[in-house]
């Protein structure tokens, strides 16, 4: 509980003020994901943002310096919670089965929306860190999906020196290949099967099992030799 120099409790107006806020936000954010999913990125300017959360300028301003902000603040809010819902609802599966289980869910939030997914994946890989927070989401899920890796590894389901962060870029690189292929209009749908089949072609050889040594192969002139010696020991 706050309170004022004179001692008495400011905690009602603060609240007041705060929900104000709030609610400032959440029109501003409303606006700014409807007009970015309905004529993109790019056309959308923060007048018409302002204009369409009905509140002025200026205000928007004190909210987001610039459209980029708007965007990462819609990001982080709509995709991040489904990131968050997924990993805390994450199977006891195999590692690829967990993986999915994550992108899945990326995958299930931009089905609603794909007008403001195909925003997000044409926009957000070229935002100017400095001030956003893109990174941090992105060390987030990197960090959560390197904790899968550790586990298989633990588990005995990958070789102890397979670098998880490596992995885990391999793997987010052929996920976001196969959402920008759908979001492009390449494919009318995500082909979650092929997606599959990419990611388990990445950890095929990184398994204990795929490193049994095996008799190397005979060259023909060597089995013709060893022909030519058995024939003659019959004869």
């Amino acid at each position: 509980m706050h309170a004022t120099r004179d001692g008495r409790s400011n905690q009602e107006p603060l609240g007041r003020r705060e929900r104000n806020k709030r609610d400032k936000m959440v029109r501003i954010e409303r606006a700014a994901r409807m007009l970015f999913s309905k004529q993109g990125f790019e056309a959308t300017t923060i007048r018409q943002i302002a204009e369409a959360a009905d509140i002025g300028l200026g205000t928007v301003f004190s909210y987001a310096t610039n459209k980029n902000d708007l965007l990462v603040l819609i990001f982080q809010d709509e995709v991040g919670r489904a990131v968050d819902r997924a990993f805390a609802t994450v199977p006891d599966k195999p590692l690829l089965d967990r993986v999915l289980h994550v992108f899945g869910a990326i995958i299930a939030h931009h089905r609603a929306s794909p007008g403001l997914a195909r925003v997000f994946v044409k926009e957000t890989p070229f935002i100017d860190d400095r001030r956003h927070g893109i990174r941090g989401f992105m060390r987030d899920l990197f960090a959560g999906l390197m904790g899968f890796v550790d586990d298989a590894k633990s588990r005995g389901e990958l070789e102890p020196d397979v670098p998880a962060a490596l992995l885990v870029r391999n793997l987010f690189a052929v996920y976001f290949q196969a959402m920008q292929v759908w979001l492009s209009g390449r494919a009318s749908e995500l082909d979650t099967r092929r997606l599959r089949d990419a990611l388990e072609l990445q950890l095929r050889g990184l398994r204990p099992t795929a490193r049994r040594p095996r008799a190397p192969a005979k060259s023909p002139r060597a089995s013709s030799r060893a022909n030519r010696r058995s024939r003659a020991g019959d004869g």
